[in-house]
């Protein structure tokens, strides 16, 4: 039953959102082991992006810099305030998300439901992030609300240290954005997110969470 769940959840992040986007990813940045993917989505102004990289880290590891909530600033892309707002189970979490706009518009705001799996066995973890409408949260004057976001994290162990990690993102802005501000939100994000993670998971405490012996 486990393996079937996983199945389905890897499926809908490497399809979803929108099954009917048939466009083929274009390469747009390729630097430091990462390469940064984007590509039309049929009836959206806004494209989906992509971020491929491997990380020097046990899979275990990488899961536990996902579940530490409050160091998101430190490391994933353009994040400028993260906060908790309820955690259902171990792998089902609701989340307030702040994404820091580059440019002359209004940094934007969502509220994020996130559910994670991991096959230990398997060497497989995802992580499924999709906006949600909760009218319980304030909105505020200086954040643009988006209520259209999907995607996530699809990562697949490659050996006991390195870990191959595939983060997809499709997102309706929730009003205008300059093409020269979507343009670096669609490159940069994905590549200092997963830049980011890169360092993360440098840290001993991940490995102290994760139970595993990092080799000096």
């Amino acid at each position: 039953m486990k393996k079937c769940l996983w199945g389905i959840l890897v499926f809908l992040l490497v399809s979803a959102p929108g099954l009917q986007a048939q466009e083929q990813w274009t390469l747009k940045k390729d630097a430091e082991g990462i390469k940064v993917y984007t590509r039309p989505v049929a009836g959206s102004a806004a494209n989906e992006f992509r971020g491929v990289a491997d990380i020097d880290a046990p899979i275990e590891v990488i899961v536990e810099v996902f579940k530490d909530i409050p160091s998101y600033p430190q490391w994933y892309g353009f994040c400028k305030e993260i906060r908790l707002l309820k955690q259902d189970s171990e792998n089902h979490r609701i989340i307030y998300f702040v994404l820091e706009t580059p440019g002359p518009v209004k940094d934007r705001d969502m509220v994020v439901d996130a559910y994670d799996t991991f096959d230990r066995q398997e060497g497989k973890a995802t992580i499924a992030l999709n906006a949600v409408k909760d009218e319980n949260v304030p909105r505020k004057a200086k954040y643009v609300r988006m209520t259209d976001v999907g995607g996530g994290m699809s990562m697949t162990r490659i050996d006991r240290n390195r870990t191959h990690v595939i983060y997809t993102v499709k997102a309706d802005p929730a009003g205008y954005i300059p093409a020269f501000v979507s343009n670096v939100i669609q490159k940069d994000q994905p590549f200092l997110t997963l830049k980011g993670l890169r360092e993360m998971v440098k840290k001993d405490g991940y490995y102290q969470n994760a139970g595993i012996e990092r080799k000096k």
